[in-house]
């Protein structure tokens, strides 16, 4: 592929990221595009578009995994992937979630994380979320709610990443998105959902 043709690639898949439209207000007040995708805090263009193309690689990081849950390390200027990692709780290390690995990855790479957006396939836990806080993420951006995952019948601690932000004195509040292709989310968890049914949940 030439360089034309690449730069031309490239400028259509952030432009197609970047389109939002009409934004309509929910019965919870909360700003929603008509895609599907909700946004709060100082996102730019070029940082929403970079947090949905990078959604699929979190997505191959969680299909990786057993509990399908993936996250990815992406600057916010430029949109390239520094890091990844998957759920890894079965291995006897219950802290091990995707955010958790993700942020020890990031240590160990010397990843700079304010120039950077955390994307997960789903809502970071309260656990992940206080991490997410103390280490200064300036945004975060998340597929499937927990909400979604507690009706589905996911174990979880009912405690939004928003809310534990709001209690939070460490540093300025992150950006957040919400929903961010959940259309590719959305299928891990029930699928997870039906497993979980199927043995019991155990």
């Amino acid at each position: 592929m030439d360089a034309i043709s690449s730069s031309r690639r490239w400028l259509l898949s952030v432009a197609a990221g970047a389109v939002t439209g009409p934004a309509v207000t929910d019965r919870a007040g909360s700003q929603r595009h008509p895609e599907g995708r909700e946004w709060s805090g100082p996102w730019t263009r070029e940082s929403r578009a970079a947090v949905v193309r990078a959604m699929p690689e979190a997505v191959a990081w969680a299909r990786a995994a057993r509990w399908p849950f993936g996250a990815v390390l992406v600057a916010l200027d430029g949109g390239a992937v520094a890091a990844g990692a998957a759920n890894s709780a079965e291995d006897g290390d219950m802290t091990a979630h995707a955010e958790m690995n993700l942020l020890r990855e990031a240590a160990a790479r010397g990843v700079r994380l304010r120039d950077h957006a955390v994307v997960s396939t789903a809502e970071p836990c309260p656990m992940c979320a206080g991490a997410l806080l103390w280490a200064g993420v300036p945004a975060v951006a998340f597929g499937t709610a927990g909400a979604r995952l507690t009706a589905l019948g996911v174990p979880q601690i009912d405690l939004s990443f928003e809310s534990v932000a709001r209690r939070s004195s460490v540093g300025p509040r992150p950006a957040v998105a919400r929903g961010v292709r959940a259309d590719l989310t959305d299928p891990l968890y029930e699928e997870l959902a039906r497993l979980w049914r199927g043995a019991g949940g155990s």
